[in-house]
């Protein structure tokens, strides 16, 4: 690891108040993936919940987009552009194609509108890959702007991508490229980013690094844009990037009103900010405690939240190195038995049998999941299950299950055009079998449910995570 290790105690915090905080995650049955924390610079502790573990990567969703605020900051920096430039300035091209479909508020719209989330708009213009022609840039240029650029805050994805193009347009490089020499090679992480059809990494979202990265990179931030001794980023960028530029509703509404900078969230307790992605991926930086937490989740963010300043932070503020507490040991124990894949030891044994199963003619497969045949394959304590696609020869997804066991998969499921890792475990109980799918690079999993019916001659699937339906098949 990059990042030294050291006892909390000999950076003046109680092991006991860490342990503590752990703990109530467990009781309060949050769904923490990762946790790390940083006191001066130093991890005093850390903990991953299996499948979950500090060598893999993670989704970051939105917590992306503080990573594209650097970069935008790094091409002031080099002259490129400033937060004042116009949008319509970089992309005239564009706007000489588009003509009189331009909302005239377009042509005022800044960097730091798109920075701050202050568009203007009200909707996000989003068009998929799916279509040929999609070309994310036009449709953000074609896009109503009904407020005055600069006077409103909306959450806006989109102007997230913009901030990626621009890097593109301005340097000839994708935005995970232009970072590489300047950010992540000098962090010591080893990013992928997706992209669109363009060629553009999507900078609101699609970044995926590994826990200690995040941590490493609040570090960053904490020191103003210093690492190893080195000033990676202008310390003004920092500082102004991370205050609030713009108002994003009554501040009695928690953490999610308390001001918002350039791609940067305010924070309840005074002088924290966070970058914060769905599902609950967050890098918080707490410059008074001089601390940094790193977290990957699926949770109720905000709630979240609150348990850190309640029960975590007041314990932060110590800078006398103290003795090292009994509840050490009880931490460092905690930490390396953390799981997320529990097994039923009373679940049933495996039937044997195989069948094959056709999406009932009355059913609509939802594009998100396009699963029309199912075949099973149960015999010595095993199956394989088979997904195919429409009317596909080769099966889109075969996955082993084993008795009372976590298998890793050969190809997860996942619907996407990107690989995740995942295990997989399958329970059979009262002709029912539950196929439980943790995706451990991402922040979801998966529920397959298949409940069989009529001396199984037919079933239905139930599917729960990211994606929720119900299907019914036939056996054929």
């Amino acid at each position: 690891m990059r990042l030294e290790k050291a006892t909390p105690e000999s950076q003046g915090i109680s092991s006991s108040a860490i342990l503590n905080f752990l703990n109530k995650i467990n009781q309060q049955e949050f769904e923490v993936h990762s946790f790390m924390l940083l006191k001066n610079g130093k991890n005093i502790a850390d903990c991953w919940w299996k499948p979950y573990a500090a060598q893999y990567r993670h989704q970051l969703f939105s917590l992306s987009k503080s990573f594209t605020s650097i970069a935008i900051g790094l091409a002031i920096k080099e002259g490129l552009l400033t937060t004042d430039t116009l949008v319509a300035d970089i992309f005239a091209d564009e706007m000489k194609e588009l003509g009189e479909k331009v909302d005239e508020k377009i042509k005022k719209m800044t960097v730091k509108n798109l920075l701050t989330m202050g568009t203007g708009m009200t909707y996000e213009n989003w068009v998929w890959d799916e279509e040929d022609d999609s070309n994310n840039i036009l449709e953000f240029l074609s896009s109503h702007v009904k407020n005055e650029p600069g006077s409103t805050f909306f959450y806006n994805t989109l102007a997230t991508y913009m901030c990626s193009a621009i890097i593109t347009r301005l340097t000839g490089q994708k935005l995970v490229d232009y970072l590489m020499p300047r950010l992540f090679e000098p962090l010591g992480i080893d990013p992928f980013w997706e992209e669109d059809k363009l060629g553009i990494s999507y900078g609101g979202f699609g970044l995926n690094i590994r826990t200690e990265d995040i941590a490493v990179f609040g570090q960053m931030l904490l020191q103003n844009g210093e690492f190893n001794g080195r000033q990676l980023v202008p310390e003004a960028w920092v500082k102004e990037a991370t205050s609030k530029q713009i108002n994003n509703g009554d501040e009695a509404d928690g953490d999610w009103a308390q001001g918002y900078g350039y791609q940067f969230w305010r924070c309840v307790p005074e002088g924290v900010y966070r970058g914060d992605g769905m599902y609950g991926q967050y890098c918080i930086v707490m410059p008074g405690q001089n601390c940094v937490i790193a977290v990957t989740s699926n949770l109720d963010m905000d709630k979240f939240m609150k348990l850190i300043w309640s029960d975590l932070l007041p314990w932060l503020g110590g800078d006398e190195a103290m003795s090292q507490s009994n509840d050490y040991d009880k931490l460092v124990e905690f930490v390396t038995r953390q799981t997320h894949l529990k097994v039923n030891e009373n679940a049933e044994d495996y039937p044997t049998f195989r069948a094959v199963y056709k999406l009932s003619s009355d059913m609509k497969v939802p594009d998100e999941f396009k699963i029309n045949k199912l075949s099973f394959d149960f015999e010595n304590g095993e199956c394989l299950l088979a997904l195919y696609m429409e009317d596909h020869q080769q099966p889109l997804y075969v996955v082993r299950f084993v008795e009372k066991k976590w298998i890793e998969t050969a190809k997860p499921f996942w619907f996407s055009e990107y690989f995740y890792r995942a295990v997989c475990y399958g329970e059979w109980n009262n002709e029912e079998f539950a196929a439980n799918v943790w995706h451990y690079e991402t922040p979801v999993n998966t529920k397959l449910c298949f409940a069989f019916h009529e001396e199984r001659k037919s079933l239905t699937l139930q599917v729960k995570g990211q994606i929720e339906l119900s299907l019914n098949y036939n056996r054929v």
